[in-house]
């Protein structure tokens, strides 16, 4: 069982500069983050060539039941992963130990649930998500494959990598998110066009995801197995513990995550049935417009779950001054990153939808979707990395209101309000709206944060950079 840190570890968390180790633990997991981009525009590609709407929507549909995967996903790996670090930088590797194992049975034990729920009760599901009498069965097919029978790889790929992550192995972790990713856009048009029959190009889309997550999933395994005897992280179901508050903090540290996630599920079932009356090219050209915000929104991700475990470890150390720094290079790249991403699609926004499908009405809507909704990209960075901050530290307050202010407070109210104000456009445009106000409070709030953390330190902003930090008593 491990004993000391690596010599990774020690590095990377304690001495190499602080914006280094931003770049050095961030990058992969960006490169991994924005693969998982290009394969989930691949789906939406591959299947736009048929030149179905239906098709498109229908996988629009299923978006939200995706979303709320990768929610229960960040409840554990975001959870576990940040427990895990505060454990690393007081050296209790027998706590981390146990919250890993936790972390990964209690995903499996959630998600499987979710998957019984989905198939007993599929019609009323979809049907609620804005599911039409022309789409459903492309639907359901989909929501079968990926939700259902692969539900739990879906759920371990980003949740192992979390937990990888904890450790300071950003590029294994990357490593194994890619492969799934690419492993998705060849098994696409192979499932699609060449193996199924026509008609089938939704099912043969949903297929190839399930495999590329089961190819994933098998990596973390073999990985962590492989690792055992220099890792804190498990997989043994006897190492899951209910002690020393570990269930509760695990979910209340990941509990915001999830709540956003959530709620962003719900915002796109929302908005599904706001445009439902328009027919399948609104939702379509919504569901393009989203998926291209989607470049953005997951560089953001990326920066923010690599740095997590690097300011879990030196808040938990009490190195506040290297904690600051990290979390101010964070919110430069994610800021400037998402502005290029804004400036891109001002221009080119007509060009991407043209990309997914080649269909006039989808066309028209979605380039005018795009424009409204990319401005809120650079505000969104904002709001995210200052949840991250709030996980990362343990301020559990200040992490749950963001995300139930940004997603549930915020967003559906004023989605419903302007669609009524500006009908079709109005969803879009309550985007930035929501997000420019959630950039606001995240600012503040970090302020507010900093102030309280220097002032209670007798304004030291402790440095311990080369230090190795100390097993309390």
């Amino acid at each position: 069982m491990k004993q000391e840190l690596t010599e990774r570890e020690r590095k990377l968390f304690i001495q190499m500069p602080a914006v280094r180790a931003v770049l050095t633990l961030s990058v992969p997991t960006i490169i991994s983050q924005v693969i998982a981009v290009i394969y989930n525009l691949a789906d939406t590609y591959y299947v736009g060539r048929t030149g179905d709407p239906r098709m498109v929507a229908a996988i629009t549909v299923c978006m939200p039941l995706m979303l709320l995967m990768a929610g229960m996903a960040g409840l554990f790996g975001i959870g576990g992963a940040s427990l895990i670090a505060r454990c690393l930088g007081v050296n209790d590797f027998v706590k981390a130990r146990k919250v890993s194992a936790f972390s990964v049975w209690g995903g499996v034990t959630v998600v499987i649930l979710y998957s019984l729920v989905l198939i007993i009760f599929r019609e009323p599901v979809l049907r609620l998500l804005g599911a039409m009498d022309d789409m459903i069965d492309y639907a359901a097919s989909y929501m079968f494959w990926v939700c259902v029978i692969g539900g739990v790889f879906m759920l371990l790929n980003p949740l192992l990598a979390n937990l990888v992550r904890s450790e300071g192995a950003a590029r294994e972790a990357s490593i194994g998110v890619s492969m799934g990713g690419l492993l998705n856009m060849a098994l696409d048009p192979l499932f699609m066009f060449v193996i199924l029959p026509k008609g089938l190009e939704v099912t043969g889309a949903a297929v190839a995801t399930l495999l590329s997550n089961v190819a994933a999933s098998a990596y973390f395994v073999i990985y962590i197995i492989r690792r055992r005897k220099v890792s804190v992280l498990s997989l043994n179901p006897r190492d899951v513990a209910f002690t020393g508050r570990i269930p509760l903090d695990v979910i209340t540290i990941g509990l915001p995550s999830f709540i956003m996630t959530m709620m962003g599920s719900v915002s796109s079932a929302v908005a599904n049935n706001l445009m439902s009356p328009l027919g399948s090219a609104a939702i379509s050209g919504m569901g393009i417009a989203k998926r291209t915000n989607m470049l953005s929104f997951r560089v953001s991700t990326g920066i923010t779950q690599g740095t997590l475990p690097l300011i879990a470890f030196n808040h938990s150390a009490q190195n506040y001054k290297r904690m600051k720094s990290a979390i101010t290079g964070a919110a430069s790249i994610a800021v400037g990153f998402a502005t290029l991403c804004m400036i891109v699609s001002l221009i080119f926004g007509h060009v991407f939808v043209r990309f997914f499908i080649d269909d006039a009405d989808t066309i028209r809507y979605g380039s005018r979707f795009i424009r409204l909704v990319c401005s809120a990209m650079p505000l969104a960075s904002i709001s995210m990395t200052a949840m991250m901050l709030f996980q990362a530290a343990e301020k559990k307050v200040e992490a749950m209101f963001m995300s139930i202010m940004r997603k549930g407070i915020l967003d559906i109210p004023l989605m419903v309000l302007f669609n009524h104000l500006w009908p079709l456009y109005g969803v879009a445009a309550s985007t930035p709206i929501v997000e420019g106000l959630s950039a606001v409070v995240a600012v503040i709030l970090a302020i507010v944060f900093f102030k309280k953390l220097f002032r209670s330190s007798g304004n030291a902003s402790p440095d311990r950079e080369s230090e190795q930090p100390s097993v309390p008593s």
